[in-house]
């Protein structure tokens, strides 16, 4: 009758399992006889195992608040780890025998076994102290005593102690007085978030309101809890609706009661703190509410998303956290006499560093609040402020998160316990979450089970984002963050096991410690990880980014390729990377992505235990063979490994490889026998190769591979039957795919037309490319029923091909672009098929067709591109006629080197972006009122539209770019919308013609303006005065500016952040007068010879390839917060005396590279403030600053980070 939720399961009860499945497994029995040892050391440490086990979880209930069970815990889960080292070495040495024939085997069997048998002995006897203490603790078996007592909810609210949630009531009742949006009488509303979120006081709020019980004949509130008990929560339904009804606990004759009462009745239910997912149990409930009138609801508050699922919500209402002012609201009404805070400024300061701890969270707020009204002495604040959340006495909150925590299944507590080396407020996505908890053997798979750990990942993940554990970033969809104090939880169950690596080194390490993350710096030194020396089972080594750099490509909305926009300069010292890590025998995550790393020690094969390596952004050119002989390892990450030119030849011996990623390397060909490797589940490129081995075909055996694969090289199929023998009609969990000829060159191509043929992907495939391929037709199979799932189409560089295959009878593509088809002269109905199509198609780009004459638009009834939003129409010089012009949710539209094209532009008014001629602007009286970029190209003549109103009066535009156009007179003034913020200027002629009046307009929403690849020869003076909000200022290959003076006049407000000043070929002279900004940069001015200034407040100056460049005597005086200086490129530069370096108090960082005359940095010590110091290329000042030995070392010793030469002192 009751469906009590029960405790899913100590944490280590499922790592135990896992320990007892692989003890009994045929590997490890098999291993250990062949060393002739004894099967009974395993059956004894069995046994141990198996006594604590039946004690963990009491042990984990009570740990909580009981130190000495807590440090049980930590002990036994040490010996757990131990137990699983062992195994791993024992499964390790069992692989490594199967696939090296070693002379020594006998000698190494002796060695081998008798280590295992200590070790044995060694875990047995720790468990058997365990065991004893156990006993002394208390622990019993069975599930653990109950957690604190939590007395039920009611109805009742104060309104008045609700902050914030205003929008969300509105939302839900609105809901509620709704008609039904299921086609049942009865709808049912999700209330869904995380314990302490607000689900109940929210469902109180709409329970209560005004216009919901007006609207209700009926209503009844029930605290369900974590007992779904049916009798009970049906008699108190009855007894909220009749207070005659008596405690009859037959629930036949209760839910006949309760049909009667609720027969063509409207009612309300509310089901607060649901836990229960059975089906079974929740159908059996609801059988009495099908009598009810429509627009009958039920409310359900849940911190389980699969509780609304199976209760059929038609609505979900996920709770965000409160906003900081709405937090700070709440949390002053508990903490002070009627809520106001004036009268104690100095506790109002810190209590709003307290609310920054809740993190929106409205249980702590009012419980922290709570617990300090009434405190008026500062001291206790600051207590409550630097103390951790589950330090603080009389704590509400810990008890409301420990409960989700409590109920999750065991295997989900590991994972959950894992993230806790992740710091506060970090975003991490969800693909590499699920490679580390494969790696560190979090993932559960059963023998019997067709599931791969991959999907069982996902499982994991989704059922913790289901119970509000994870939450998805609001700043990055793709990725997903702990709430503040979920992370606090995490922290408090992992204990020492995790740690992250706050600033600095670390000057002492937990004894326990297996997984280690931290924040690189842009000078990592051997100091920072030295105590690692002292770690023997280390088993995560973790460095993470302070912002996110996504790796994946989604192609989906690339118009054409592209190459990486990010530029990382971090650098790790060498005895880190090449010494340290790689005695670090247990390591299992081991990331040294985005650090300028060359190469890899030998020595990384020493590491047989490690299941993840990631090597992102590395300079690394060539991986060390002895990673062949890593047979644990299941992903290599080589992502924009950009020098990287091989893989190690013997790669197929790597048969635990799950994922190869080799996006954006310069890899030229494939290991041989890639085939081979048969548990591949991702592998981003294979690169054809024509010798055996190497060949299209050895894609046949990898039957698993799924995500996205792009194929190279396909020019070096020799016979199209290779083709058919890579089966990839037969991947079916490829979801993207890239079919690549070469690149380079012209290279002929025998038989392509039959290759792509029989290269026809699976019918499951979205997203496919096809680049470079030079046959004359596309196969039946594009454009066919049998790719009907695609969602992404790119025909890019397809030479010889005349005519398009039916794509508008493509039912689920949505992204069309086609790039290079040098050869199309007309797109006409064979392009579209028979009507409908292009059914869902989004968006549509045409580039780089240059004999392109004719575009049939059929018209029709709904038009030929019915939802299409973006249309791109880019070098098609040719092309005449007609443009589509029934494109009602067109939103951007390009049209740039169309020169023929002279039909009118559509008229839409939802147009956002605009790229076209002036000429085509003219034939509108108006611009479409919801434009906010605009981008005019090509246009010999101008000047009208810039003086006219038409512009101007656009209140939405913000963005403005004039690219390849020419003045032919001065302009009498420049009309534009003061609500602009983007002003681009580029490969314009006659400058001066529209920058004198330019600079007269007052934009003062204006806050990037940039001048690129133009002439102009009178621009002198740039004063800032009508741009208050400027920012960022670049000006880039101008030709004609002899000098440039940048200046404010007295009382003018400026935002200027950042100068820019790049390539100026005829550029002499800069000032600067009375500016002050942080970042001021000048590139590649060849005749420079004078930087003048008066400013005070640089932040960083960079100055690289100025051979002309004279620092005045002066030198950088005057600049006290210079706090970056970076010299670049100067041949001539001989000496920095003029710069007076040691009198820059606030230096921080100096860099200075390429300059091959400089002899020495400066007479004196360098600043004392001074942290980062580079010297590259610079042969006289690097003898002079050798390490302990050179000249000037004296002078720079004091110095925490220096590089020389990539070389990390």
């Amino acid at each position: 009758m009751a469906g009590a939720v029960a405790g899913g399961g100590a944490l280590l009860s499922a790592s135990l399992q896992v320990l007892f499945d692989r003890m009994a497994s045929r590997d490890v029995l098999t291993f250990l006889r062949g060393q002739k040892l004894s099967a009974t050391l395993l059956r004894k440490l069995q046994m141990k195992l198996l006594e604590v086990q039946a004690v963990l979880n009491d042990a984990e209930a009570k740990q909580i608040t009981n130190l000495a069970v807590k440090d049980w815990v930590d002990e036994l889960k040490d010996a757990v780890y131990d137990a699983e080292d062992l195994l791993d070495d024992i499964t390790t040495e069992a692989v490594r025998r199967k696939m090296e024939s070693d002379s020594q085997t006998q000698v190494r069997n002796i060695i081998f076994g008798e280590g295992i048998e200590s070790r044995v002995e060694e875990i047995t006897d720790t468990l058997e102290y365990l065991s004893q203490k156990k006993d002394v603790l208390g622990l019993k078996k069975g599930v653990g005593e109950n957690l604190s007592k939590r007395w039920p909810t009611t109805s009742l609210v104060d309104e008045s102690g609700v902050y914030g949630r205003d929008v969300n009531r509105e939302e839900i009742v609105k809901v509620l007085l709704s008609h039904n949006a299921s086609r049942n009488k009865i709808s049912v509303i999700a209330l869904a978030g995380m314990g302490g979120i607000g689900k109940t006081t929210l469902a109180k709020l709409v329970y209560n309101d005004r216009r919901v019980v007006e609207f209700f004949d009926l209503k009844a509130w029930v605290c369900v809890s974590n007992e779904f008990d049916l009798v009970r929560i049906t008699k108190t339904i009855l007894k909220a609706i009749d207070s005659g009804t008596s405690d009859d606990n037959d629930l036949n004759m209760l839910q006949h009661k309760l049909e009667e009462r609720l027969t063509r009745k409207k009612f309300l239910l509310v089901l607060d703190d649901v836990w229960n997912e059975d089906y079974n149990d929740w159908d059996s409930l609801q059988t009495p509410f099908n009598v009810g009138l429509y627009g009958s609801k039920i409310i359900v508050t849940t911190r389980i998303n699969k509780v609304a699922a199976v209760m059929h919500s038609v609505h979900t209402h996920h709770l965000a956290k409160l906003s900081s002012e709405d937090c700070w609201s709440l949390f002053a009404k508990h903490a002070f006499e009627n809520g106001n805070s004036s009268p104690h400024p100095k506790l109002e300061e810190i209590g709003k560093e307290i609310v920054k701890k809740c993190d929106g969270l409205p249980l702590a707020a009012k419980t922290l609040g709570g617990a300090l009204y009434s405190e008026g002495r500062v001291k206790e604040w600051e207590n409550v402020l630097n103390s951790e959340t589950w330090d603080l006495p009389n704590n509400a909150i810990l008890p409301a998160l420990i409960l989700s925590y409590y109920y999750l299944p065991s295997h989900l507590k590991r994972c959950f316990a894992y993230c806790s080396i992740f710091p506060k407020d970090y975003q991490f996505e969800k693909e590499n979450l699920i490679l580390l908890w494969m790696a560190e053997g979090l993932l559960q798979q059963s023998e019997k089970g067709k599931k791969t750990m991959e999907e069982i990942g996902d499982g994991y993940f989704y059922d913790l984002l289901s119970r509000s554990f994870f939450q998805k970033s609001g700043s990055n969809k793709s990725y997903f963050v702990m709430h503040d104090l979920m992370n606090d939880l995490a922290q408090l169950i992992s204990g020492k096991v995790c740690v992250q690596l706050k600033d600095g080194k670390m000057n002492e390490i937990p004894e326990k410690l297996r997984h280690l993350s931290y924040f690189r710096s842009e000078y990592d030194r051997f100091e920072r990880f030295e105590i690692l020396n002292e770690v023997n089972s280390l088993r995560t080594f973790l460095p993470l980014n302070l912002e996110i750099w996504p790796r994946e490509d989604k192609v989906s909305k690339r118009t054409y390729p592209r190459s990486s926009r990010y530029v990382f300069e971090f650098r790790l010292s060498t005895r880190v990377w090449n010494d340290l890590l790689m005695k670090v025998q247990y390591l299992r995550v081991l990331s040294l992505c985005y650090y300028e790393i060359t190469d890899l020690s030998d020595s990384i094969g020493n590491l047989k235990h490690l299941h993840y390596l990631d090597l992102t952004y590395t300079l690394i050119k060539r991986l060390p063979e002895s990673v062949c002989s890593l047979y644990n390892l299941q992903t290599l990450i080589l992502y924009y490994c950009k020098c990287l030119v091989e893989l190690p030849k013997m790669m197929c011996k790597m048969i635990s490889l799950r994922h190869l990623d080799i996006r954006h390397s310069k890899v030229k060909e494939m290991p041989s026998h890639m085939g081979q490797l048969k548990s591949l589940q991702k592998l981003s490129n294979y690169i054809v190769g024509k010798q055996s081995g190497t060949r299209v075909g050895e894609l046949r055996e990898l039957s698993h591979i799924g995500g996205s694969l792009v194929i190279q090289e396909l020019q070096n199929v020799v016979d199209a039957k290779d083709a058919s023998e890579a089966n990839m009609v037969g991947k079916q969990y490829l979801d993207e795919l890239e079919l690549e000829w070469n690149r380079g060159s012209d290279v002929e191509q025998k038989g392509a037309e039959i290759v792509l043929n029989n290269l026809q992907p699976h019918s499951n495939i979205k997203r496919l490319t096809i680049y470079g391929y030079g046959g004359s037709r596309f196969p039946d199979w594009l454009g066919g029923p049998s790719i009907l799932n695609m969602v992404s189409l790119r025909l890019w560089n397809c030479k010889n091909v005349s005519i398009f295959p039916p794509l508008g009878q493509l039912p689920s593509l949505k992204h069309l672009y086609i790039l290079g088809l040098v050869e199309i002269e007309r797109v006409g109905a064979e392009f579209y098929g028979t009507e409908p199509s292009f059914v869902s198609l989004k968006a549509l780009s045409f580039q780089g067709m240059p004999k392109w004459k004719e575009w049939l638009c059929r018209g029709g009834q709904g038009g030929e591109f019915p939802r299409l939003k973006e249309l791109y129409m880019i070098h098609c010089p040719k092309l005449i006629g007609d443009l589509p012009t029934h494109l009602p949710f067109l939103t951007s539209l390009w049209i740039k080197e169309c020169e023929q094209l002279v039909a009118p532009l559509p008229r839409v008014p939802a147009i956002r972006q605009l790229v076209t001629r002036s000429c085509d602007i003219s034939q509108w009286k108006e611009l479409p009122p919801l434009l906010k970029a605009l981008s005019i190209q090509n246009s010999d003549s101008f000047e009208s539209l810039l003086e006219e109103g038409m512009l101007q009066s656009n209140t939405c535009l913000r963005k403005l770019r004039i690219r390849n156009c020419s003045f032919s007179r001065p302009l009498c003034r420049v009309c534009l919308p003061i609500t602009m913020k983007s002003l681009y200027i580029e490969e314009c002629k006659k400058l001066e013609f529209l920058l004198p009046e330019f600079i007269k307009c007052h934009l003062p929403s204006l806050a990037y303006f940039g001048i690129f690849s133009g002439t102009c020869n009178s621009l002198s003076s740039f004063p800032l005065s009508n741009f208050p909000s400027l920012t960022y200022l670049d000006i880039c290959d101008l030709k004609g500016l002899e000098s440039l003076s940048i200046s404010i006049s007295e009382g003018d407000v400026i935002s200027l952040h950042g100068l820019d000043i790049r390539r100026c070929p005829n550029l002499v002279s800069i000032e600067l007068l009375a500016l002050n900004f942080s970042q001021y940069s000048i590139f590649n001015c060849k005749n420079l010879k004078w930087l003048l200034h008066n400013a005070t407040c640089f932040q960083s100056l960079t100055i690289e390839g100025c051979p002309e460049l004279i620092f005045p005597k002066q030198g950088l005086q005057g600049l006290s917060s210079l706090t970056s200086l970076k010299i670049s490129d100067l041949p001539n530069l001989m000496s920095l005396d003029s710069l007076e370096l040691q009198l820059h108090t606030s230096l921080e960082k100096l860099e200075i590279c390429d300059c091959p005359k400089l002899q020495f940095l400066t007479e004196e010590q360098l600043p004392t403030n001074l942290s980062v110091l580079t010297i590259q290329n610079c042969p006289l000042l690097k003898d002079r600053c050798k390490f302990w030995t050179g000249e000037d070392w004296h002078h720079i010793a004091h110095i925490p980070h220096i590089v020389i030469d990539d070389q990390v002192l």
